[in-house]
């Protein structure tokens, strides 16, 4: 079997409607209706308004030619820890298309994100996922992740 080449890199306004199309497929995995028109804007408008940061993973073909898909993708909030007196970086969105899973895309992102956090001088990364999804937990906790037994999180919509 062939062996994958892919680089992860930080996103650029350029990728935006790349990782649009992606972060689509994202919401979709969630159970949000398909609207890529409105995922390229909401991450164009991210990108160029510096509300967060998203490192990309790129298989070899997309190197050549930046029409194909990405291989995944994570997005990162700023954010602050008022007890800690410090920044932390949100984990939001981390996903991997489908064609491209199980081949350590996800892990190399995390890793991207977990560098680009340490040298901005952040405290830590935060991340929450789905109860039921068993992979991610193991993937987070993989990379050193641990589950919060102290605090609850609420939300309330407004």
């Amino acid at each position: 079997m062939e062996q994958m080449v892919y680089r992860v890199r930080r996103a650029e306004l350029d990728d935006a409607q790349r990782i649009g199309e992606l972060f689509n497929q994202y919401r979709m995995f969630y159970n949000q209706v398909s609207d890529t028109e409105g995922a390229m804007k909401y991450i164009q408008e991210r990108l160029k308004k510096n509300e967060s940061v998203i490192w990309i993973a790129e298989t070899e073909s997309e190197l050549e030619s930046a029409q194909g898909n990405l291989g995944g993708f994570v997005q990162l909030y700023p954010s602050f820890s008022s007890v800690s007196m410090g920044s932390i970086w949100v984990l939001n969105d981390l996903y991997v298309h489908t064609d491209y899973r199980r081949k350590g895309i996800a892990r190399k992102l995390l890793q991207a994100a977990q560098t680009f956090a340490s040298e901005t001088g952040a405290i830590r990364v935060t991340l929450s996922t789905a109860i039921s999804n068993k992979q991610a937990k193991a993937l987070y906790e993989s990379e050193g992740y641990a589950k919060d037994d102290h605090f609850l999180y609420y939300e309330r919509n407004v």
